[in-house]
């Protein structure tokens, strides 16, 4: 076995006083491996009173270190070279760590940078430490002030399911309440009404610099008709198809990958930071879209198991209800499915931002000649839409059983935009459950 310091591996000759703050650099990184009795230069040396060196770092992890960190902190040994040496292998900590003695300080405090273990400025320190107790905060914990809430859109949606909806339990079922019985920030997110908007916005260049196209906002309604609604809109709009022949063959070529950006757009509506208020947001530029949500990467998530598609939702019940509503899945394959097509390097993870780039297959012409009045394409919108409502409705009265399928078949949009537009017509509602329901029109 062949030894050699990388960001992930400390070799040190000897056990010292220094080693509190290599594994705490570890903890507040991306975790590692220690190895003792092992030189700069890769060369084992060994260990002398091994028991004695292994129950003096385990006093050192217990005494030393905050907050307790030993679930995260595996010791072992190696016999190399008719040698032992010791392994103290460390996992990404739940938590900011630091030297008990001087607190949540730069003299305290650690990360891991290269092959060496360095202070953290007091900015560091305050960023780390806040993002970890925005992350310990549920937005089922977190009381509003609204009382009469609606949640047609959303019941609706589960009944397409085959859900049944108890009326006296509803918010309960749904865990739309707080301990104390009040409405919570995830019953906010999904109520008729609310102040949420999602924006997608559309640049005329490559930079926010070269000004705005098109500005749209979806929301003030229920959180998943709106994550719906900008999906829709990315995927029938912004996602062109560029045609080319080449030796009399036709050959159609998307501008980005529809499930690569599916899965990217769900999980930023799922794992937003929601407790800040902030939502997440699309910027379409002439060479790719990117895709922002609050929260970074999740506290209790590495790198590592982040791209190895492991799953642990910051909102654990909302993850809940996005897959009763087949949005997601338990599979975990959306982040690898995102790396294969594009690769790792379009997740940057920011203090509290994750941003993902997705790259378009060709560069679209300079919009500066498709911009519009932003009232008039508003205007143009709402008739269309209207319309269109329209003629759900008049479907649905001459067949009340027909299915969110057939009427995507008939009027060649896709599934999803057609229960978008029926969630929106509330005086029709869905009796019973599954094919053997019906439809109802209240006049």
């Amino acid at each position: 076995m062949t030894f050699a310091e990388t960001e992930k591996i400390e070799l040190k000759q000897k056990l010292t006083d220094a080693l509190p703050k290599e594994i705490v650099a570890f903890l507040n990184t991306d975790g590692g491996t220690i190895y003792i009795g092992v030189d700069d230069g890769g060369s084992v040396s060994g260990v002398k009173n091994l028991d004695e060196s292994l129950k003096k770092i385990a006093d050192m992890i217990e005494s030393q270190i905050l907050p307790n960190s030993s679930h995260f902190i595996e010791l072992g040994t190696k016999f190399i070279e008719n040698k032992h040496i010791i392994e103290i292998k460390v996992r990404k900590g739940k938590s900011l760590y630091y030297i008990k003695k001087y607190g949540r300080s730069a003299q305290g405090c650690f990360v891991r940078i290269g092959t060496t273990c360095r202070s953290m400025t007091e900015e560091q320190i305050n960023i780390v430490y806040n993002k970890y107790l925005d992350s310990k905060v549920k937005i089922t914990e977190i009381p509003i002030r609204a009382k009469n809430l609606t949640f047609q859109y959303l019941k609706l949606l589960l009944t397409e399911k085959g859900f049944s909806i108890n009326e006296t339990t509803f918010a309960e079922n749904f865990h739309l309440l707080t301990k104390d019985g009040d409405y919570n920030k995830m019953a906010e997110l999904l109520a008729d009404k609310n102040e949420t908007s999602i924006k997608v916005v559309r640049f005329k260049g490559k930079e926010k610099a070269d000004g705005i196209a098109l500005r749209n906002e979806y929301g003030e309604k229920c959180l998943v008709i709106a994550m719906k609604q900008a999906f829709d809109y990315c995927i029938d709009v912004i996602n062109e198809t560029h045609t080319s022949f080449t030796k009399g063959v036709r050959k159609d070529k998307k501008l980005f990958d529809c499930d690569a950006f599916r899965e990217v757009w769900f999980n930023a509506c799922l794992h937003n930071n929601w407790a800040d208020g902030t939502p997440p947001a699309i910027y379409a530029y002439t060479d790719r879209i990117e895709i922002i949500s609050t929260g970074g990467l999740p506290a209790n998530l590495s790198k590592e198991d982040f791209f190895r598609g492991v799953s642990k939702p910051v909102n654990e019940e909302l993850a809940k209800l996005f897959i009763r509503l087949d949005l997601m899945e338990q599979t975990g394959y959306g982040i690898p499915l995102v790396t294969r097509r594009y690769g790792k390097t379009v997740f940057e993870f920011l203090d509290f931002f994750l941003r993902v780039t997705i790259p378009f297959e060709f560069e679209l012409e300079n919009s500066q000649n498709d911009t519009q009045d932003d009232t008039q394409a508003d205007t143009q919108a709402d008739t269309q839409e209207k319309a269109f409502d329209d003629w759900i409705e008049e479907q649905i009265k001459k067949n009340p059983k027909i299915t969110t399928e057939e009427l995507a078949k008939k009027s060649g949009k896709s599934v999803i935009t057609i229960k978008r537009h029926i969630a929106k017509l509330s005086h029709i509602k869905y009796k019973g459950s599954g094919y053997s329901g019906h439809w109802e029109v209240n006049e």
